[in-house]
């Protein structure tokens, strides 16, 4: 679940939607509440969101919608995240992703640091922070888009 959601929601409900933009974000996630808080709070801040439940499912609207940026967890059934950024990577190196996870460690590092040297340009932990999140977006998606000098065209 999304911490500190409604924030920018102020006393009369209205919401405030800074920088809002119709730019394009998938977010990948096989747990329903999560999906349906980061598709809520994206949308309040003026995104277009399209939802996934695993990575094959991301996969399939990544090449069909080629999102703006890419929201999604590292520990799911059917495919994992780490599977999911490497072929989206791979597929488009200058894709803007954002892994999350709040699984453990795994080993001397942890599901967001693998994700992040695998080829995640950002990488966030579990519960989700509302404020933080929308940050780590806004930063990338104003950023210069990235590219990865190991990642090749498919």
């Amino acid at each position: 679940m999304i911490d500190h959601l409604n924030d920018n929601i102020g006393e009369s409900g209205a919401t405030e939607a800074p920088g809002a933009t119709c730019r394009t974000v998938l977010v990948i996630d096989d747990e329903p509440i999560v999906r349906q808080s980061l598709e809520i709070l994206l949308e309040t801040y003026g995104y277009q969101v399209a939802l996934a439940r695993n990575g094959a499912q991301g996969l399939a609207a990544f090449r069909r919608i080629e999102p703006d940026l890419v929201l999604t967890d590292i520990v799911m059934p059917v495919q994992d995240g780490i599977e999911t950024i490497l072929t989206m990577r791979r597929e488009r190196p200058d894709a803007r992703i954002i892994a999350m996870s709040g699984a453990g460690p795994v080993g001397n590092s942890d599901y967001v640091d693998m994700a992040r040297r695998l080829g995640a340009n950002a990488a966030v932990p579990k519960p989700l922070e509302g404020n933080k999140l929308i940050a780590a977006v806004r930063a990338l998606m104003a950023a210069e888009p990235p590219t990865f000098p190991h990642a090749r065209a498919a």
